[in-house]
Protein backbone atom coordinates (compact mmCIF):
# COMPACT_ATOMS: atom_id res chain seq x y z
CA UNK A 1 0.00 0.00 0.00
CA UNK A 2 2.90 2.46 0.83
CA UNK A 3 4.66 1.76 -2.46
CA UNK A 4 1.08 2.18 -4.25
CA UNK A 5 0.34 5.00 -2.55
CA UNK A 6 3.85 7.25 -3.25
CA UNK A 7 3.58 5.78 -6.68
CA UNK A 8 0.48 7.63 -6.91
CA UNK A 9 1.39 10.64 -5.80
CA UNK A 10 4.28 11.09 -8.16
CA UNK A 11 2.04 10.21 -10.85
CA UNK A 12 0.37 13.00 -9.41
CA UNK A 13 3.04 15.17 -9.22
CA UNK A 14 3.92 14.14 -12.55
CA UNK A 15 0.79 15.03 -14.00
CA UNK A 16 0.42 18.50 -12.06
CA UNK A 17 4.01 19.26 -13.65
CA UNK A 18 3.23 18.22 -16.85
CA UNK A 19 0.37 20.48 -16.68
CA UNK A 20 2.14 23.43 -15.73
CA UNK A 21 4.71 22.95 -18.65
CA UNK A 22 1.86 22.58 -20.89
CA UNK A 23 0.24 25.93 -19.57
CA UNK A 24 3.54 27.81 -19.73
CA UNK A 25 4.24 26.46 -23.14
CA UNK A 26 0.46 27.97 -24.21
CA UNK A 27 0.97 31.04 -22.24
CA UNK A 28 4.36 31.30 -24.10
CA UNK A 29 2.45 31.18 -27.51
CA UNK A 30 0.06 32.98 -26.64
CA UNK A 31 2.24 35.78 -25.98
CA UNK A 32 4.79 35.19 -28.60
CA UNK A 33 1.37 35.06 -31.17
CA UNK A 34 0.47 38.46 -29.67
CA UNK A 35 3.80 40.01 -30.14
CA UNK A 36 3.75 39.12 -33.95
CA UNK A 37 0.30 40.43 -34.65
CA UNK A 38 1.28 43.62 -32.68
CA UNK A 39 4.17 44.33 -35.37
CA UNK A 40 3.68 42.43 -38.59
CA UNK A 41 5.48 45.02 -39.82
CA UNK A 42 9.13 44.05 -38.19
CA UNK A 43 9.45 41.17 -40.13
CA UNK A 44 8.77 42.58 -43.43
CA UNK A 45 11.31 43.43 -46.13
CA UNK A 46 11.28 46.82 -48.17
CA UNK A 47 13.69 47.77 -50.90
CA UNK A 48 13.12 50.97 -52.40
CA UNK A 49 14.67 51.54 -55.96
CA UNK A 50 15.91 54.79 -57.31
CA UNK A 51 16.16 55.12 -61.13
CA UNK A 52 18.33 58.44 -62.33
CA UNK A 53 18.56 58.80 -66.04
CA UNK A 54 21.26 60.55 -68.46
CA UNK A 55 21.99 63.24 -70.08
CA UNK A 56 20.54 64.90 -72.85
CA UNK A 57 23.53 64.69 -75.56
CA UNK A 58 24.87 67.90 -77.10
CA UNK A 59 25.56 66.86 -80.47
CA UNK A 60 22.95 69.39 -82.15
CA UNK A 61 25.05 72.06 -79.94
CA UNK A 62 28.39 71.60 -80.95
CA UNK A 63 30.24 75.37 -81.70
CA UNK A 64 33.36 76.74 -80.93
CA UNK A 65 30.95 79.24 -78.20
CA UNK A 66 29.51 76.32 -76.63
CA UNK A 67 32.72 74.26 -76.74
CA UNK A 68 34.49 77.18 -74.54
CA UNK A 69 31.26 76.74 -72.41
CA UNK A 70 31.23 73.09 -71.87
CA UNK A 71 35.20 73.24 -70.98
CA UNK A 72 34.85 76.29 -68.47
CA UNK A 73 31.41 74.54 -67.18
CA UNK A 74 29.32 78.02 -67.71
CA UNK A 75 26.35 76.32 -69.50
CA UNK A 76 23.61 77.76 -67.46
CA UNK A 77 21.19 80.59 -68.97
CA UNK A 78 22.19 79.66 -72.79
CA UNK A 79 20.17 78.52 -75.57
CA UNK A 80 21.60 75.10 -75.21
CA UNK A 81 20.29 74.92 -71.40
CA UNK A 82 16.71 76.38 -72.33
CA UNK A 83 16.85 73.79 -75.09
CA UNK A 84 17.38 70.84 -72.56
CA UNK A 85 14.86 72.44 -69.72
CA UNK A 86 11.90 72.17 -72.22
CA UNK A 87 12.92 68.84 -73.42
CA UNK A 88 12.61 68.04 -69.97
CA UNK A 89 9.27 69.20 -69.41
CA UNK A 90 7.94 67.22 -72.28
CA UNK A 91 6.26 63.89 -71.38
CA UNK A 92 6.97 62.79 -75.26
CA UNK A 93 10.93 62.16 -74.14
CA UNK A 94 9.88 59.96 -71.11
CA UNK A 95 7.78 57.19 -73.39
CA UNK A 96 11.52 55.07 -73.77
CA UNK A 97 13.00 54.98 -70.81
CA UNK A 98 12.47 55.16 -66.93
CA UNK A 99 12.37 59.01 -66.69
CA UNK A 100 9.80 61.86 -65.59
CA UNK A 101 9.50 65.31 -65.05
CA UNK A 102 12.59 66.77 -63.36
CA UNK A 103 12.30 65.81 -58.98
CA UNK A 104 11.09 62.66 -57.25
CA UNK A 105 8.24 60.31 -58.73
CA UNK A 106 7.10 57.23 -57.68
CA UNK A 107 6.43 54.46 -60.05
CA UNK A 108 2.44 52.44 -60.25
CA UNK A 109 3.38 49.60 -61.62
CA UNK A 110 -0.31 48.72 -61.61
CA UNK A 111 -1.20 51.55 -64.01
CA UNK A 112 -0.91 49.99 -67.60
CA UNK A 113 -0.98 52.68 -70.74
CA UNK A 114 0.65 54.07 -73.64
CA UNK A 115 3.89 55.69 -73.26
CA UNK A 116 4.54 55.02 -69.49
CA UNK A 117 7.98 53.74 -69.36
CA UNK A 118 9.20 53.69 -66.38
CA UNK A 119 5.46 51.85 -64.85
CA UNK A 120 7.17 49.05 -67.54
CA UNK A 121 10.59 48.92 -65.91
CA UNK A 122 9.06 48.41 -62.10
CA UNK A 123 6.84 45.49 -63.74
CA UNK A 124 9.16 43.96 -65.57
CA UNK A 125 12.00 44.37 -62.29
CA UNK A 126 9.94 42.41 -60.26
CA UNK A 127 9.13 39.36 -62.93
CA UNK A 128 12.74 38.90 -63.63
CA UNK A 129 13.61 39.33 -59.62
CA UNK A 130 11.06 36.90 -58.99
CA UNK A 131 12.46 34.73 -61.55
CA UNK A 132 15.72 35.10 -60.58
CA UNK A 133 14.88 34.40 -56.83
CA UNK A 134 11.49 32.70 -56.41
CA UNK A 135 11.94 32.72 -52.49
CA UNK A 136 12.41 36.74 -52.14
CA UNK A 137 10.43 38.06 -49.78
CA UNK A 138 11.32 41.79 -50.96
CA UNK A 139 8.35 44.55 -50.98
CA UNK A 140 9.60 46.65 -53.73
CA UNK A 141 9.40 50.05 -54.29
CA UNK A 142 9.95 51.94 -57.20
CA UNK A 143 11.12 55.85 -58.15
CA UNK A 144 12.55 58.16 -60.19
CA UNK A 145 14.63 60.84 -59.73
CA UNK A 146 14.57 63.71 -62.26
CA UNK A 147 17.86 65.97 -63.03
CA UNK A 148 17.95 68.89 -65.28
CA UNK A 149 20.74 66.52 -67.92
CA UNK A 150 23.60 69.10 -68.18
CA UNK A 151 26.64 68.29 -69.47
CA UNK A 152 28.09 69.72 -66.76
CA UNK A 153 30.17 68.38 -63.13
CA UNK A 154 29.30 71.32 -61.07
CA UNK A 155 25.06 70.95 -61.86
CA UNK A 156 25.46 67.30 -61.17
CA UNK A 157 26.70 67.86 -57.95
CA UNK A 158 23.62 70.39 -57.33
CA UNK A 159 21.34 67.63 -58.42
CA UNK A 160 22.25 65.63 -55.90
CA UNK A 161 21.43 67.15 -53.07
CA UNK A 162 17.69 66.70 -53.81
CA UNK A 163 18.12 63.84 -54.24
CA UNK A 164 20.01 62.99 -51.09
CA UNK A 165 17.21 64.54 -49.53
CA UNK A 166 14.09 62.57 -51.11
CA UNK A 167 16.28 59.82 -50.09
CA UNK A 168 16.40 60.48 -46.64
CA UNK A 169 13.06 61.70 -46.36
CA UNK A 170 11.53 58.30 -47.70
CA UNK A 171 13.65 56.14 -45.67
CA UNK A 172 12.50 58.27 -42.62
CA UNK A 173 8.78 57.27 -44.26
CA UNK A 174 9.60 53.43 -43.36
CA UNK A 175 11.40 53.87 -40.16
CA UNK A 176 8.65 55.71 -38.81
CA UNK A 177 6.65 52.37 -39.04
CA UNK A 178 9.08 50.30 -37.88
CA UNK A 179 11.05 48.98 -41.05
CA UNK A 180 14.26 49.65 -41.77
CA UNK A 181 14.26 49.61 -45.59
CA UNK A 182 17.41 48.67 -48.15
CA UNK A 183 18.00 51.29 -50.35
CA UNK A 184 19.17 50.63 -53.92
CA UNK A 185 20.15 53.35 -56.64
CA UNK A 186 20.22 52.75 -60.12
CA UNK A 187 22.06 56.07 -62.48
CA UNK A 188 22.78 55.63 -65.81
CA UNK A 189 25.36 57.48 -68.30
CA UNK A 190 26.09 60.70 -66.02
CA UNK A 191 23.28 60.20 -63.81
CA UNK A 192 25.58 57.81 -61.96
CA UNK A 193 28.05 60.61 -61.80
CA UNK A 194 24.84 62.19 -59.75
CA UNK A 195 24.46 59.35 -57.59
CA UNK A 196 28.48 58.85 -56.83
CA UNK A 197 27.98 62.93 -55.93
CA UNK A 198 25.91 61.71 -52.47
CA UNK A 199 29.01 61.16 -51.63
CA UNK A 200 30.46 64.56 -51.60
CA UNK A 201 27.20 65.97 -50.83
CA UNK A 202 26.99 63.80 -47.65
CA UNK A 203 30.87 65.00 -46.84
CA UNK A 204 30.26 69.08 -47.73
CA UNK A 205 26.57 69.76 -46.69
CA UNK A 206 24.85 69.98 -43.11
CA UNK A 207 22.53 67.11 -44.33
CA UNK A 208 21.43 63.93 -42.47
CA UNK A 209 24.04 61.51 -41.82
CA UNK A 210 22.06 58.64 -41.45
CA UNK A 211 21.71 57.52 -45.11
CA UNK A 212 22.82 54.54 -46.55
CA UNK A 213 22.60 53.00 -49.96
CA UNK A 214 22.78 49.29 -49.99
CA UNK A 215 23.45 49.04 -53.29
CA UNK A 216 24.79 51.67 -55.97
CA UNK A 217 24.68 50.28 -59.50
CA UNK A 218 26.39 52.48 -62.11
CA UNK A 219 24.94 51.52 -66.02
CA UNK A 220 27.15 52.67 -68.56
CA UNK A 221 28.85 55.86 -66.37
CA UNK A 222 31.67 57.63 -67.68
CA UNK A 223 34.15 57.35 -65.05
CA UNK A 224 36.26 60.78 -64.19
CA UNK A 225 38.86 61.84 -61.99
CA UNK A 226 36.32 64.24 -60.66
CA UNK A 227 33.76 61.87 -58.81
CA UNK A 228 35.23 58.42 -58.88
CA UNK A 229 36.64 58.33 -55.21
CA UNK A 230 33.84 59.23 -53.97
CA UNK A 231 32.74 55.54 -54.36
CA UNK A 232 34.97 54.92 -51.00
CA UNK A 233 32.85 57.16 -49.35
CA UNK A 234 30.64 55.04 -46.75
CA UNK A 235 27.62 55.99 -47.75
CA UNK A 236 27.69 53.49 -50.51
CA UNK A 237 27.90 49.72 -48.67
CA UNK A 238 27.95 47.81 -52.27
CA UNK A 239 29.00 49.06 -55.74
CA UNK A 240 28.41 47.89 -59.11
CA UNK A 241 29.98 49.10 -62.13
CA UNK A 242 27.84 47.70 -65.39
CA UNK A 243 29.40 48.10 -68.36
CA UNK A 244 29.55 47.49 -72.44
CA UNK A 245 32.63 47.39 -74.89
CA UNK A 246 29.95 47.93 -77.21
CA UNK A 247 29.13 51.62 -75.68
CA UNK A 248 31.46 53.72 -77.24
CA UNK A 249 29.94 56.51 -75.57
CA UNK A 250 30.70 56.00 -72.15
CA UNK A 251 34.38 56.77 -73.40
CA UNK A 252 33.85 60.15 -75.25
CA UNK A 253 33.53 63.03 -72.74
CA UNK A 254 36.07 65.12 -72.33
CA UNK A 255 34.20 68.00 -71.93
CA UNK A 256 33.55 67.68 -68.03
CA UNK A 257 36.48 66.13 -66.65
CA UNK A 258 39.95 67.03 -66.40
CA UNK A 259 41.03 63.98 -68.09
CA UNK A 260 41.42 63.76 -72.20
CA UNK A 261 38.77 60.91 -71.98
CA UNK A 262 36.58 59.59 -69.84
CA UNK A 263 36.91 55.83 -68.58
CA UNK A 264 35.23 52.01 -69.10
CA UNK A 265 36.48 51.15 -65.59
CA UNK A 266 37.42 52.01 -61.97
CA UNK A 267 41.14 52.31 -61.47
CA UNK A 268 43.58 52.75 -58.64
CA UNK A 269 45.95 56.31 -58.57
CA UNK A 270 48.05 57.83 -56.07
CA UNK A 271 45.91 58.73 -53.35
CA UNK A 272 43.29 56.13 -54.31
CA UNK A 273 43.04 52.57 -53.96
CA UNK A 274 39.62 50.85 -55.02
CA UNK A 275 37.62 49.56 -51.96
CA UNK A 276 36.43 46.21 -51.79
CA UNK A 277 32.77 46.71 -51.80
CA UNK A 278 33.31 47.63 -55.25
CA UNK A 279 32.82 45.09 -58.33
CA UNK A 280 33.12 45.88 -61.41
CA UNK A 281 30.94 43.87 -64.26
CA UNK A 282 31.65 43.54 -68.16
CA UNK A 283 28.05 42.42 -69.94
CA UNK A 284 28.26 40.72 -73.30
CA UNK A 285 25.88 39.52 -75.30
CA UNK A 286 26.69 36.61 -78.17
CA UNK A 287 24.61 35.47 -80.56
CA UNK A 288 24.99 32.68 -83.46
CA UNK A 289 26.23 33.43 -87.07
CA UNK A 290 22.73 34.12 -88.84
CA UNK A 291 23.03 31.95 -92.06
CA UNK A 292 21.03 28.65 -93.20
CA UNK A 293 24.02 26.34 -92.79
CA UNK A 294 23.97 27.33 -89.22
CA UNK A 295 20.77 26.78 -88.46
CA UNK A 296 21.00 22.93 -87.69
CA UNK A 297 24.29 23.97 -85.34
CA UNK A 298 22.64 26.70 -83.39
CA UNK A 299 21.63 24.81 -80.25
CA UNK A 300 25.22 22.68 -80.24
CA UNK A 301 27.13 24.10 -77.24
CA UNK A 302 29.89 22.09 -75.99
CA UNK A 303 31.31 23.52 -72.79
CA UNK A 304 34.71 21.62 -73.09
CA UNK A 305 35.12 23.70 -76.14
CA UNK A 306 37.56 26.69 -75.49
CA UNK A 307 36.59 28.93 -78.52
CA UNK A 308 32.77 28.70 -77.39
CA UNK A 309 33.30 29.32 -73.99
CA UNK A 310 35.22 32.36 -75.02
CA UNK A 311 32.98 33.39 -77.89
CA UNK A 312 35.69 33.21 -80.61
CA UNK A 313 33.79 30.16 -82.42
CA UNK A 314 33.60 30.61 -85.85
CA UNK A 315 29.57 29.85 -85.29
CA UNK A 316 29.29 33.26 -82.31
CA UNK A 317 28.83 36.88 -83.40
CA UNK A 318 29.92 39.26 -80.72
CA UNK A 319 26.80 41.30 -80.10
CA UNK A 320 27.23 43.04 -77.04
CA UNK A 321 25.26 46.70 -76.17
CA UNK A 322 25.45 50.11 -77.21
CA UNK A 323 24.89 52.93 -75.05
CA UNK A 324 21.34 53.31 -75.74
CA UNK A 325 20.82 49.65 -75.51
CA UNK A 326 21.73 49.61 -71.40
CA UNK A 327 18.98 51.53 -70.79
CA UNK A 328 15.97 52.35 -73.35
CA UNK A 329 13.50 49.90 -75.52
CA UNK A 330 13.37 49.50 -78.89
CA UNK A 331 11.12 52.09 -80.11
CA UNK A 332 13.88 54.82 -79.56
CA UNK A 333 14.43 55.98 -83.09
CA UNK A 334 17.94 55.89 -83.25
CA UNK A 335 20.82 54.26 -82.37
CA UNK A 336 18.89 50.71 -81.30
CA UNK A 337 19.88 48.35 -83.40
CA UNK A 338 16.36 46.79 -84.96
CA UNK A 339 18.27 43.12 -85.29
CA UNK A 340 19.39 43.64 -81.41
CA UNK A 341 19.55 40.33 -79.77
CA UNK A 342 17.12 41.38 -76.99
CA UNK A 343 15.07 43.45 -79.04
CA UNK A 344 12.98 45.24 -77.88
CA UNK A 345 13.96 45.14 -74.46
CA UNK A 346 17.04 47.17 -72.28
CA UNK A 347 19.69 45.30 -70.57
CA UNK A 348 18.81 47.21 -67.17
CA UNK A 349 16.03 44.88 -66.74
CA UNK A 350 18.02 41.95 -65.87
CA UNK A 351 20.27 43.42 -63.23
CA UNK A 352 18.23 41.16 -60.54
CA UNK A 353 19.78 38.47 -62.13
CA UNK A 354 23.29 39.65 -63.09
CA UNK A 355 23.64 41.01 -59.54
CA UNK A 356 22.71 37.92 -58.09
CA UNK A 357 24.90 35.50 -60.12
CA UNK A 358 27.90 37.92 -58.93
CA UNK A 359 26.82 37.59 -55.74
CA UNK A 360 27.01 33.98 -56.13
CA UNK A 361 29.88 34.50 -57.54
CA UNK A 362 31.72 36.40 -55.37
CA UNK A 363 30.60 33.50 -52.49
CA UNK A 364 32.75 31.49 -54.48
CA UNK A 365 36.11 33.14 -55.45
CA UNK A 366 38.50 33.16 -52.74
CA UNK A 367 39.99 36.53 -53.12
CA UNK A 368 37.82 39.20 -54.58
CA UNK A 369 39.58 41.79 -56.74
CA UNK A 370 38.04 45.13 -57.75
CA UNK A 371 40.70 45.70 -60.54
CA UNK A 372 39.44 42.87 -62.29
CA UNK A 373 35.82 43.02 -64.12
CA UNK A 374 33.90 39.78 -64.02
CA UNK A 375 32.60 38.51 -67.42
CA UNK A 376 29.16 37.90 -67.95
CA UNK A 377 28.28 36.85 -71.23
CA UNK A 378 24.87 36.55 -72.05
CA UNK A 379 23.62 34.19 -74.67
CA UNK A 380 19.86 34.36 -74.97
CA UNK A 381 19.84 31.55 -78.18
CA UNK A 382 21.73 29.09 -75.85
CA UNK A 383 19.62 30.31 -72.45
CA UNK A 384 22.37 30.75 -70.38
CA UNK A 385 25.27 32.82 -69.15
CA UNK A 386 28.73 32.06 -69.17
CA UNK A 387 30.40 33.61 -65.84
CA UNK A 388 34.50 33.94 -65.93
CA UNK A 389 37.26 36.13 -64.94
CA UNK A 390 39.54 38.21 -67.75
CA UNK A 391 41.48 36.49 -70.01
CA UNK A 392 41.25 33.01 -67.19
CA UNK A 393 39.41 29.90 -67.79
CA UNK A 394 40.28 28.04 -64.57
CA UNK A 395 37.06 29.52 -63.19
CA UNK A 396 34.27 29.35 -65.40
CA UNK A 397 30.79 29.28 -64.22
CA UNK A 398 27.61 28.77 -66.70
CA UNK A 399 23.86 29.45 -64.86
CA UNK A 400 20.74 29.48 -66.82
CA UNK A 401 19.28 32.41 -68.33
CA UNK A 402 15.55 33.35 -69.21
CA UNK A 403 14.21 30.92 -71.69
CA UNK A 404 12.58 31.97 -74.79
CA UNK A 405 9.16 31.66 -73.36
CA UNK A 406 9.99 34.00 -70.70
CA UNK A 407 11.79 36.62 -72.69
CA UNK A 408 8.19 36.25 -75.13
CA UNK A 409 6.56 36.80 -71.90
CA UNK A 410 8.71 39.70 -71.73
CA UNK A 411 7.96 41.07 -74.77
CA UNK A 412 4.36 40.68 -74.75
CA UNK A 413 4.51 42.81 -71.48
CA UNK A 414 6.03 46.07 -73.78
CA UNK A 415 2.81 45.99 -76.08
CA UNK A 416 0.07 47.76 -73.80
CA UNK A 417 3.26 50.20 -73.33
CA UNK A 418 4.46 50.90 -76.83
CA UNK A 419 3.66 54.42 -78.16
CA UNK A 420 1.29 55.46 -80.78
CA UNK A 421 3.49 57.47 -82.78
CA UNK A 422 7.42 57.38 -81.84
CA UNK A 423 9.36 57.88 -85.01
CA UNK A 424 12.55 59.73 -85.82
CA UNK A 425 10.17 62.91 -87.75
CA UNK A 426 8.15 62.88 -84.30
CA UNK A 427 11.37 63.07 -82.22
CA UNK A 428 12.58 66.15 -84.48
CA UNK A 429 9.18 67.91 -84.21
CA UNK A 430 9.52 67.51 -80.40
CA UNK A 431 13.22 68.81 -80.53
CA UNK A 432 12.33 71.81 -82.59
CA UNK A 433 9.61 72.70 -80.29
CA UNK A 434 12.14 72.82 -77.83
CA UNK A 435 14.65 74.88 -79.52
CA UNK A 436 11.70 77.58 -80.62
CA UNK A 437 10.75 77.98 -76.93
CA UNK A 438 13.85 78.43 -76.13
CA UNK A 439 14.81 81.24 -78.44
CA UNK A 440 11.56 83.08 -77.87
CA UNK A 441 12.85 82.96 -73.98
CA UNK A 442 15.91 84.34 -74.82
CA UNK A 443 14.67 86.97 -76.56
CA UNK A 444 12.32 88.26 -73.99
CA UNK A 445 15.04 87.87 -72.16
CA UNK A 446 17.93 89.72 -74.03
CA UNK A 447 16.23 92.64 -75.90
CA UNK A 448 17.81 93.61 -79.20
CA UNK A 449 18.35 96.98 -79.96
CA UNK A 450 19.90 99.12 -82.88
CA UNK A 451 19.39 98.03 -86.67
CA UNK A 452 22.60 96.12 -87.19
CA UNK A 453 21.88 93.65 -84.25
CA UNK A 454 18.26 93.48 -85.21
CA UNK A 455 19.46 92.02 -88.57
CA UNK A 456 21.78 89.67 -86.86
CA UNK A 457 19.28 88.03 -84.41
CA UNK A 458 16.85 87.46 -87.41
CA UNK A 459 19.42 85.56 -89.34
CA UNK A 460 20.39 83.86 -86.33
CA UNK A 461 16.52 82.47 -85.46
CA UNK A 462 16.07 82.00 -89.38
CA UNK A 463 19.10 79.47 -88.48
CA UNK A 464 18.14 78.06 -85.77
CA UNK A 465 14.37 76.78 -87.65
CA UNK A 466 16.48 74.57 -90.22
CA UNK A 467 15.44 70.99 -88.79
CA UNK A 468 17.96 69.60 -86.13
CA UNK A 469 19.67 66.43 -85.89
CA UNK A 470 17.88 63.80 -83.38
CA UNK A 471 18.97 64.61 -79.72
CA UNK A 472 19.52 61.39 -78.07
CA UNK A 473 19.70 60.96 -74.21
CA UNK A 474 22.81 59.58 -73.20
Amino acid sequence: MYNNTNSNRSMNRGIDVNLKRGHLLSLCMLISSMTFARTPQALKKVRITVFVHGIMSIKPHLSFANFLRFMSDKVEDTFYSETVRFMREDPFFFQNQAMEQIGWHAIDPERIEKGYASGLIARMFDRVEKWSDPCSEYENHYFTYGWYGLLSARIRYFDAIPLYQHLVAEVQKFRAQGIEPEVRVIGYSHGGNVCLNLGAVRQNEAIDQNLRIDELVLLGVPIQCETDFLLADPIFKRVYQVYSRGDRIQKLDFFSTKRFFSRRLFQKRSYFALPDKLTQIQLRCTRNVRSRKSRCQAYCFNPNDISMLSGKSKRLRDASPGHIELWFFGWTPANYRPDFILDPLPIMIFLPIILDQTENTLARAKNANPHKPIIMDIRPEYEHIIIKNQKSFKDVTIVPFPDKQEIQALSKMVDPYVPDVYSAEEYDYHIQQAAQKAQCYMQEKQPVKGRKRRRTATKRIHRHRHPLKAIMIS
